[in-house]
């Protein structure tokens, strides 16, 4: 065997032992984060607080990921495939946490850790998932994690319905995630991140503000649904566990949007199209219907989302002149601030229009990253000329 077929075999296996590695993690994380909102209703009834006093719940994972994202560049030269496993212990443990905290102060911890290992995962991805077909690459791992997240409300719910205890589901994907914490070897499959050439020119201020402000304006209207989805779906008439299962509408319509959405448009026609649905989804959820049908417009709301945040973060890090490490680190900044703030604005909304009037500010976020995606398009081409 040539030493050349020999290192053709290597880097195919170590594709596919990357991609599952990756897979699973995104799995983990999905699931996690797609519980986050039947989370929220149950932890409410179970520590006898408010839905309100619980914003903290997502703003663990946003202020990690503004924390990790600061400090991104250096933490990627340690290696991304440790840092994905550091992410993997986060995540095991923060899990543990929230599902058996019987006060505030550890489900705090465990939402923090969540965050913190979460980020870890954010920002190793894309220094990880490098070369040609990233994006696709990137598009799929977020496509399982939509596909997993649908299972946390439906499982989250039934536990609930059975025995009156559903957080302890947030426990099912902690033994995945110790093994690859401890037994993960995912690595770079090219080895250009291990000796990464300086840009030969720093790319222009306005084209990378113009990139992290799509990637914000697409996470935003995401994690608001996210983290709102199943107390809208409460107030249209269900009780804390029909709400907690019917939730999983967001994550399916996510996982469709990623799993086919990329065979059929893609680049600014799939913006538009994503754009389209999620605002017309959004109005369903808004309207004052029947559980149901906030359920679908829920659904539908994340077929159309599902196709931003792939496509502008994939955008972000590959800016010319930009760098992977500091891409990467970008990224994680900017999806830090839009999971931070998201949440928190949808709920400050809330309290003076109603939470159903509140989910109308997800409209004006996505037609950002249409405005972003035009405006990113007009500058290349001028560029060009």
């Amino acid at each position: 065997m040539s030493f050349a077929s020999a290192s053709g075999e290597q880097r195919e296996t170590a594709a596919g032992r990357l991609g599952l590695e990756m897979s699973v993690t995104y799995g983990g994380l999905g699931y996690l984060l797609g519980g986050l909102g039947s989370c929220l209703v149950l932890l409410s009834r179970d520590l006898g607080i408010p839905r309100g006093a619980l914003s903290w719940l997502s703003a663990g994972f946003g202020v990690a990921l503004l924390l990790v994202g600061a400090v991104g560049q250096r933490v990627l030269r340690i290696e991304p495939g440790r840092v994905l496993r550091a992410g993997c212990g986060g995540l095991a443990i923060g899990a543990a946490l929230l599902a058996v905290a019987p006060s505030v102060l550890p489900a705090q911890l465990g939402a923090l850790l969540i965050g913190l290992g979460g980020a870890a995962v954010v920002l190793s991805a894309p220094a990880l998932l490098i070369g040609p077909g990233a994006e696709a690459q990137l598009t799929r791992v977020n496509a399982v994690s939509s596909l997993a997240g649908v299972s946390a409300p439906v499982l989250l719910g039934a536990l609930d319905g059975a025995i009156g205890r559903g957080r302890l589901a947030l426990i099912f994907p902690v033994p995945a995630m110790l093994f690859l914490a401890i037994y993960g070897q995912a690595k770079a499959v090219t080895d250009t991140l291990a000796v990464e050439p300086a840009p030969s020119s720093p790319p222009g201020r306005i084209d990378v503000a113009v990139r992290c402000l799509a990637v914000v304006a697409a996470v935003c209207p995401e994690f608001a649904f996210v983290v709102w989805a199943a107390s809208r779906i409460q107030d249209a008439g269900l009780g804390p566990a029909g709400a907690a299962t019917a939730a999983a509408a967001f994550p399916i319509g996510m996982g469709i949007g990623r799993l086919f959405g990329p065979r059929f448009v893609s680049g600014g026609r799939a913006i538009a199209t994503g754009v389209s649905l999620g605002v017309a989804g959004t109005l369903l959820v808004v309207a004052p219907l029947a559980p149901l049908l906030v359920a679908s417009g829920v659904a539908l709301a994340g077929l159309g989302i599902a196709m931003l945040y792939p496509l502008t973060l994939t955008r972000l890090v590959q800016t010319p002149g930009l760098g992977l490490q500091r891409g990467s680190a970008l990224a994680a900044m900017a999806s830090g601030a839009a999971v931070l703030g998201a949440p928190l604005a949808l709920d400050w909304l809330a309290r003076g229009v109603g939470l159903r009037s509140a989910f109308l500010a997800a409209v004006p976020s996505m037609l950002l990253v249409a405005g972003a995606q035009r405006l990113g398009a007009r500058r290349a081409g001028e560029a060009r000329d």
